[in-house]
């Protein structure tokens, strides 16, 4: 991300008044890129916390909703 794709981003979110924000990319090799803007970095320990809690909700809804792959081929190869 470019320095001018990240003053866009604060120039959008002051207009509705937010000092802090962050991106979250993942891809899927397990990677993932933060982008963020803290005005006061106390807040890291916090949003490192409430970043867990969201990806822990996040696993269990999709373990409740999506087949996992190992069931799937179990029903896959079952008559």
């Amino acid at each position: 991300m470019e320095q001018s794709d990240l003053d866009t981003i604060s120039e959008i979110v002051a207009r509705y008044g937010y000092i802090e924000w962050t991106l979250i990319g993942f891809t899927p090799a397990r990677d993932y890129n933060i982008y963020s803007y803290f005005t006061d970095p106390s807040i890291l320990p916090v949003f490192k916390y409430v970043l867990v809690s969201i990806l822990k909700t996040l696993e269990e809804y999709l373990e409740k909703t999506q087949p996992s792959y190992e069931s799937a081929l179990q029903t896959a190869g079952s008559c």
